[in-house]
């Protein structure tokens, strides 16, 4: 198989680099620009969670909390998928 093909995330049958559809079973690629927007949000999430929870009180400090917990979750829940990847990619 050509280095310039990958799989499809749903049937696995290899398809170009650059399909952004299945030819096989129609579904729609993930982007890698989506593995980035996950870690910046999840970064901003953190961010604002922990200044909400430092500097308010009551129901929004609570917010905070939870914005802090959301936010680590999705930073490093995108970094790890992009990780990932690119193992899945080295190891074809």
């Amino acid at each position: 198989m050509p280095s310039d093909r990958l799989r499809c995330v749903d049937c696995r049958e290899p398809i170009p680099a650059d399909a952004r559809i299945c030819p096989h079973c129609r579904t729609i690629q993930p982007s890698p620009l989506l593995d980035v927007g996950v870690v910046v949000a999840g970064v901003f999430a953190l961010l604002f969670g922990v200044v909400l929870a430092v500097m308010t009180v009551g129901t929004t400090r609570l917010l905070g909390f939870l914005l802090l917990v959301v936010g680590f979750g999705l930073a490093v829940g995108g970094y790890t998928r992009y990780i990932d990847r690119q193992a899945a990619s080295r190891a074809r």
